[in-house]
């Protein structure tokens, strides 16, 4: 009888203990193999064995050499930039805008981040993670996508910014310290092919979308976009090669509007027509060494600290970036509760970052009560946590434009807009808030909020941010600044993706147009 009891209490343990030492013996192995680096711009968290060392040193001087090639000053606040090799397609399937991908960079409230997925099966999209070579390329290409977000002073056309990518990710140093960019990769052979080009249009006129590359007539939707990938590189080439390249495609992005034929207004500045322009880019491409002499770079990777990372630090990466950057989806929803069970409930207080990446979740669900709740804790623990500041003015503003004739809720919005640029004074969105969320007195803005409205006009905003700049709108209708308002709705213009976008400007040029023929009208 004794027997039969220990007999059944060791089935009993073997069953209870046999999933965990399976999860065990798979876990192990990859947690040896993981790594958490970080050096003085970048945190790297990596689910397969790479060389974190030289990942971050290259990025690390890499960074320094781009900055310096387009004339760009570093911002000593900005916060490193997160990496991430992940082995779970799932959770890189619910940040990625889907498609033929294996890497993206994703901008949120809760931070910045490039995310790789990594296949162990060497013939899929996502296999060559750990080809050093490949990796480098893939990290440098991602990290252009987010200098230009940070800190260049235009929105770029979707061809320029993919095409700089590729052009300076091949960057290399010369042994006696310079910096050289723009060599072919091996994917620009496509380039060489007797099949016909894109068309130069598909290609330029890809402003704010990627052009839909299943209807492209083409042998496969993935040689399609590779194609227009290298023709992007070929036209960033052919720019970057010219005196006030750059300047140029600045004054042809400015002076073009869907309505009109971007043909002319290329041939405008820079002399071709497409067609011509494609032959011409085919000679360069075809007759020369594709390199660029670059500016001295003038320091090497000075920290760099490293750790193994546990099961529980993967887990929470995951949940991180999910809540961070993935949408608002039942299937979403599922893995959050999946990782959320893995992870359990930690015994200390959840970081900052953790719990505002759970109030910009719900927010973008549309949960305003739960993301205040959390806001407001986490200004109780940091009350100059910038992100959290930033999401209080913004759910404000929303509350007040649900209810504009409450005049508690405009005077919440715009305290909110205040207390918030009293810590981050160069922050464009908070003084289109400011300027948004502030009630005319005598159809004319008070002085504080004035103050904003001519900062942001000197600032160029709506160069960077062109939906969001139409909140300027008003203020510029209140201040009899027509000229400027059209020229505010005139750029957001080229960058509407959704039909709701065009209504609003519509909306916004009849108001322009109506208040303008009433000075006119009204005047002696």
């Amino acid at each position: 009888m004794r027997l039969g009891v220990l007999v059944l209490h060791y089935f009993m343990m073997i069953r209870f203990l046999l999933p965990i030492l399976i999860w065990l013996s798979a876990a192990l192995p990859a947690l040896a193999q993981a790594v958490e680096a970080r050096s003085d711009h970048f945190v790297l968290i990596s689910e397969a064995p790479v060389d974190a060392a030289a990942l971050l040193s290259d990025l690390e001087q890499f960074r320094l050499a781009v900055m310096a090639d387009l004339g760009l000053q570093p911002d000593a606040d900005e916060p490193p930039l997160r990496l991430n090799i992940i082995r779970d397609l799932d959770v890189f399937a619910a940040i990625s805008p889907g498609g033929i991908t294996a890497a993206i960079y994703r901008q949120s409230a809760a931070g910045n981040d490039i995310v790789i997925g990594y296949s162990e099966d060497p013939e899929a999209l996502l296999g060559n993670a750990l080809d050093p070579g490949g990796l480098r390329l893939v990290l440098r290409h991602e990290f252009v996508h987010h200098i230009l977000e940070m800190h260049y002073p235009r929105k770029l056309p979707i061809w320029l910014g993919e095409g700089l990518a590729e052009y300076y990710a091949t960057f290399e140093q010369t042994q006696d310290g310079q910096s050289r960019f723009g060599r072919a990769l091996p994917e620009q052979d496509l380039l060489s092919d007797t099949r016909t080009w894109l068309p130069m249009r598909t290609v330029i006129e890809s402003m704010a979308r990627y052009p839909d590359f299943r209807t492209i007539p083409a042998p496969s939707e993935f040689w399609a976009q590779r194609l227009y990938y290298g023709q992007s590189w070929a036209l960033a080439h052919f720019i970057m090669d010219r005196p006030d390249g750059l300047a140029r495609i600045h004054r042809f992005v400015d002076r073009w509007h869907p309505a009109t034929d971007s043909e002319d207004s290329f041939e405008q500045e820079f002399g071709l027509r497409y067609d011509r322009l494609e032959a011409e880019v085919r000679q360069e491409f075809s007759g020369r060494a594709n390199d660029l002499q670059g500016r001295p770079i003038p320091g090497l990777l000075q920290r760099l600290t490293s750790r193994t990372p546990t099961a529980d630090d993967i887990a929470l990466n995951h949940l991180r970036l999910i809540l961070s950057h993935g949408r608002d989806s039942r299937q979403n929803a599922h893995l959050i509760e999946r990782l959320r069970a893995q992870v359990g409930r930690p015994d200390r207080e959840p970081s900052l970052d953790q719990q505002f990446a759970e109030a910009l979740w719900h927010w973008k669900a549309g949960d305003w009560t739960a993301a205040d709740m959390i806001i407001a804790d986490i200004l109780a623990r940091d009350p100059a946590h910038p992100a959290a500041l930033k999401l209080n003015v913004k759910s404000a503003y929303r509350a007040m434009a649900e209810r504009q004739t409450d005049q508690a809720r405009w005077i919440a919005a715009e305290d909110a807009a205040i207390q918030a640029l009293a810590s981050q004074p160069h922050d464009a969105e908070l003084h289109l808030f400011r300027v948004a969320a502030t009630a005319p007195i005598n159809n004319r803005l008070p002085e504080a909020a004035r103050a904003s409205l001519d900062w942001l006009i000197k600032e160029q905003t709506h160069l960077r941010m062109p939906s969001l700049s139409m909140m300027m709108v008003p203020a510029l209708i209140y201040e009899k600044r027509f000229d400027h308002a059209e020229h505010v709705l005139d750029f957001a213009e080229r960058w509407t993706i959704r039909p709701t976008d065009q209504r609003v400007i519509d909306n916004l040029r009849a108001n322009v147009d109506a208040q303008r023929a009433a000075q006119v009208s009204a005047a002696p």
